[in-house]
């Protein structure tokens, strides 16, 4: 008798279970509709605000370093004038008669040039030393990328919010 008791009892609990069950699940998947919308909206604002602090921050380093590859660029540049301005004095040389006037003055003007070359070249090696010793700020990058994920985030939550109540 008892195990007849034992049986019905959980036939009864199944049966219970069978038509409770879903109607809970049910329930639990169908979140509250939200009244609004401006928690969500605070979170984008604050995460918006310290992503355009970032941004800003980055944006400095970057012009930093864009004006140091500038000023490598220019020496090089400079460098590759000098250099040039040489060989075409060079070049006049072969045609000048060593006797002249005008092979002597060719002469002090490619020594000139030497000279200067070698400034330009201590100009270059220090811009480019400069340029390479900069080294961009990694923790801003990663503070960086970690705010932008959490505006993303955050930008997605309340359009579903804001889905949520046109619905």
């Amino acid at each position: 008798m008892a195990h007849r008791h034992g049986i019905r009892a959980a036939v009864v609990a199944a049966s219970f279970l069978a038509l409770v069950l879903p109607a809970s699940l049910a329930h639990a998947d169908a979140a509250p509709k939200p009244k609004n919308c401006n928690a969500y909206q605070k979170t984008v604002n604050r995460h918006q605000e310290s992503a355009d602090k970032l941004d800003e921050r980055f944006a400095a380093e970057q012009a930093k370093s864009d004006a140091l590859y500038d000023a490598v660029v220019d020496a090089t540049g400079e460098v590759d004038w000098i250099m040039d301005s040489i060989g075409d004095v060079e070049e006049n040389l072969r045609y000048a008669d060593p006797e002249s006037a005008e092979y002597t003055k060719l002469i002090e003007k490619r020594e000139d040039l030497r000279k200067d070359l070698a400034k330009a070249r201590d100009k270059e090696r220090a811009a480019y030393n400069k340029w390479r010793g900069f080294e961009p700020d990694e923790e801003l990058a990663q503070d960086r990328k970690k705010t932008h994920r959490l505006l993303s985030t955050a930008k997605t939550r309340l359009v579903t919010c804001q889905n949520k109540l046109a619905a």
